[in-house]
């Protein structure tokens, strides 16, 4: 399959305290923002991509600290004119779409990622588990780690911080993800790679670019990861640009380790899974309150 990356440069940029434009500005900017996606888009129609992702919440034009305003209010749904032009992109270029989106659902706004097939169809909706700090005052969590089928394969949505849990990728490797879909404003090689390798799933990661054109230095460009934790394609640190590369997601990792002389098993996907220990992972399902760890923190004010 073909797969493009849509890393772009918001034109979103204040801090939502010393800086506070007015609501009109704010939309006028999310509206250009989105005019680059679907430019964007084009592009990577043109190249025959079968997937194209972009970045979190591309729509986004309200920074979460500014309270003027309930999200609710102000971010569209489901049935909206930007999912809707997503939706047309989808069915013109015949490409899957995964877009990185703040949605207003059931008077909730999630930071979703949502899945569009090569007939405009949406065939499935992440709306992110794991909230960092400062996004749940205006977001809600989503409850639901979820994998959809699509003919290119069974698909795993992530937003950003997802992707810093490794019991989110776990999940979906056990549901038969072939490969993990990220819009996100923070990918790191440090774990995204090992997400990869330990799970043995490709990831294909949409990481924007900041409004002064680079990237923080904690953070790295946006990227597609084999199923062996090496980086097949990726971007740069200072440009808008359609990272494109093609891959087989269907290909099952070469066994390591001698492993295939000890295992039946030509896959170090199977291997590896093979051997878990669910019985031993005995705090894993266990709220933070009944573990150790909690005992050594305060948490009250959190």
């Amino acid at each position: 399959m073909r797969i493009s990356l849509l890393q772009q440069i918001p034109r979103f940029a204040y801090n939502g305290i010393n800086s506070l434009p007015d609501l009109d500005y704010l939309k006028k900017q999310s509206e250009l923002t989105l005019e680059d996606t679907f430019r964007m888009l084009d592009e990577a129609g043109k190249r025959n991509s079968d997937l194209a992702v972009t970045i979190e919440g591309i729509n986004m034009h309200l920074h979460w600290a500014d309270m003027r305003w309930r999200y609710p209010d102000v971010y569209e749904g489901l049935d909206g004119p930007t999912v809707r032009k997503f939706r047309e992109k989808a069915k013109e270029w015949h490409m899957h779409i995964v877009a990185g989106l703040y949605l207003t659902i059931e008077g909730k706004t999630y930071n979703c990622a949502v899945l569009i097939d090569d007939s405009g169809e949406i065939i499935g909706i992440h709306r992110k588990v794991h909230l960092p700090a400062g996004e749940e005052y205006q977001l809600t969590h989503g409850n639901q780690i979820e994998v959809f089928e699509t003919k290119l394969g069974i698909l795993g949505l992530q937003v950003c911080w997802d992707m810093q849990f490794p019991e989110t990728a776990r999940i979906q490797a056990l549901k038969g993800a072939d490969l993990l879909v990220l819009p996100t404003w923070g990918w790191e090689n440090i774990y995204g790679l090992c997400r990869a390798y330990e799970n043995s799933v490709y990831i294909a990661a949409a990481m924007g670019i900041g409004p002064n054109s680079s990237l923080p230095e904690s953070c790295d460009p946006s990227c597609v990861v084999d199923n062996m934790g090496r980086i097949i394609a990726a971007g740069d640190r200072e440009h808008a640009e359609v990272i494109t590369c093609d891959v087989d997601i269907h290909k099952e990792p070469d066994p390591q380790y001698g492993s295939e002389n000890f295992i039946k098993s030509a896959s170090m996907r199977m291997t590896r899974f093979s051997q878990r220990r669910p019985g031993c992972y005995e705090l894993l399902d266990k709220p933070l309150d009944e573990t150790p760890l909690y005992q050594r923190y305060d948490w009250k004010d959190l």
